[in-house]
């Protein structure tokens, strides 16, 4: 895809996430608006996939580890073609599979996800079993990173780097 078309594609995702959310009346609207470019962008145009056979071995896998963010996840797979696009209205209905972080009964999700940053050790998991096999596959994770300042009144915390050596 061209880089018109990705943002074509990334306003489409963000404008169904935010339908999602509508019609359920719960969801995480910014964290979908800030990841839509670079899913969209991984899922497009990036990632090996294959929507007939999600479980294809030599698929490359992704990992939401900001499982909350789930709606522009479902958007994009429903759009590839994973599960048909109607069945994002019953997004956080009760009974659907569609619920509030990825759930690995739906065609193209890998892992249930939710806890903030658990994502970065499944997928170091996934990447040191695939060595192990020795395939050769692409890995991506999304995570969110939460930095507050208490009464918006101190300076963003800067990140704490922690090295072994």
């Amino acid at each position: 895809m061209t880089n018109q078309e990705l943002k074509k594609k990334a306003y489409q995702i963000r404008r169904e996430a935010l339908n999602m959310i509508y019609r359920a009346k719960t969801g995480h609207v910014g964290g979908n608006m800030s990841q839509a470019d670079i899913m969209t962008t991984l899922f497009y145009d990036v990632m090996k996939l294959n929507p007939n056979d999600p479980k294809w071995p030599e698929r490359d896998r992704y990992v939401q580890s900001k499982g909350h963010c789930v709606e522009g996840y479902l958007a994009i797979l429903a759009d590839l073609g994973f599960f048909p696009m109607e069945e994002l209205s019953t997004f956080s209905a009760f009974g659907s599979r569609l619920i509030g972080h990825p759930n690995n009964k739906v065609a193209g999700i890998e892992i249930n996800s939710g806890a903030l940053g658990h994502g970065l050790s499944v997928s170091v998991g996934m990447a040191i079993a695939a060595k192990m096999d020795a395939v050769d596959y692409m890995y991506s994770w999304a995570t969110e990173s939460r930095r507050k300042a208490p009464c918006g009144r101190r300076a963003w915390r800067q990140p704490t780097t922690v090295s072994t050596t």
